[in-house]
């Protein structure tokens, strides 16, 4: 059995979501997270990873918060997430683990995400809103030729796209092993042929130079969403639409701001919990 620790971090709760939403840029992947109200205004963050963090991790998670590391007694973890792992309803997308077989209806589309590395399960509320951005674009009836879903994580948005529309997806990270964990689930959800999966800083890879899309995602963070608009807004075609997420409600403005001057309109606005997603049309 793995060696397990557990990182208990208290801080505000916007603090501990802005943790929380970054997690993938750290070298250390957690396994499981949790955040719960504690004795206000404190807020904890509990997060599982493989590997004893150094200082390094520590020191990245910012000033302000208190930091408590344990190591974990031997016991089947992911087991035991799976009693908390709940199904996600977003629309017509009905996101479950392999433990919980889906009780949907004939037109929901259903996501099976199995307990495992934590890249994304479809509980974040940024993950949820843009499945719901995605339900409200496609209830207005629009088809999409070319999807880009840039900054998979687990790709869960990936595989909503392929399993909604027949197109290709590409489908990127800046991390090797999410994109080894979107690759098993993206064969789980038997949508292996309709999505290409990349290793990509943003959008600095040639891969992505000679092509646009009609439909992109980009469900990162406020401060890289700001530095690569203009780098991003030229892979979107003419009419295209664009997904912006990661970004707290504060963040939204200045997100909103750099994008419109690269020359977009803003289609809607989309408030989750504490979390913003914007929409784009090219």
């Amino acid at each position: 059995m793995t060696d397990l620790w557990q990182i208990k971090i208290i801080g505000t709760k916007s603090q501990l979501e802005e943790i929380e939403a970054g997690l993938e840029t750290y070298i250390i992947a957690p396994l499981s997270l949790s955040l719960f109200e504690d004795t206000l205004p404190a807020w904890r963050l509990e997060i599982v990873v493989d590997q004893e963090p150094d200082n390094g991790f520590i020191s990245g998670l910012g000033a302000g918060v208190a930091v408590e590391i344990i190591k974990l007694p031997v016991k089947n973890w992911v087991l035991e997430s799976l009693r908390f792992l709940t199904p996600v309803l977003a629309g017509r997308f009905y996101i479950h683990g392999s433990h919980d077989q889906p009780k949907i209806t004939d037109d929901a589309i259903s996501i099976c995400i199995p307990a495992g590395l934590a890249f994304g399960t479809g509980h974040h509320e940024t993950t949820k809103g843009c499945l719901l951005e995605f339900d409200q674009i496609l209830g207005e009836g629009a088809k999409f030729q070319q999807i880009l879903d840039l900054g998979t994580g687990a790709g869960i948005l990936a595989i909503a796209a392929a399993k909604a529309q027949n197109a290709p997806v590409l489908a990127t990270d800046i991390d090797g092993e999410a994109i080894d964990v979107a690759k098993a689930n993206i064969v789980e959800n038997q949508v292996g042929t309709q999505v290409d999966l990349l290793v990509a800083d943003g959008v600095n890879h040639p891969a992505l130079q000679d092509t646009q899309f009609d439909l992109i995602f980009a469900n990162i963070l406020a401060g890289p969403l700001i530095e690569m608009a203009a780098s991003l807004v030229p892979l979107l075609a003419k009419n295209g639409q664009l997904i912006l997420a990661g970004l707290l409600h504060e963040q939204a403005q200045a997100v909103g701001t750099a994008y419109a001057d690269q020359g977009l309109k803003m289609v809607r606005s989309r408030e989750l919990g504490d979390w913003t997603i914007l929409r784009y049309q090219a």
